[in-house]
């Protein structure tokens, strides 16, 4: 589940990504061994007034407001 919010501080000029996974199904199985509710559901927010970097898997991706 990903959505957009608009910053209220800057009246709707600028935005902030946030995204979370949901298991919909917790008591499932993603495959053998892997229990659906494993799934990381935490929830990451991308904002543009922060500075940061993330490792994911093998591509860098680096967020800045510019």
């Amino acid at each position: 589940m990903s959505r957009f919010e608009t910053d209220k501080e800057y009246k709707g000029l600028f935005w902030r990504y946030v995204a979370r996974k949901a298991a919909t199904n917790p008591i499932g199985a993603l495959m053998p061994g892997f229990s659906c509710s494993a799934v990381d559901q935490r929830e990451y927010v991308y904002d543009w007034k922060k500075t940061r970097s993330d490792h994911l898997q093998y591509e860098f991706v680096e967020f800045s407001p510019i």
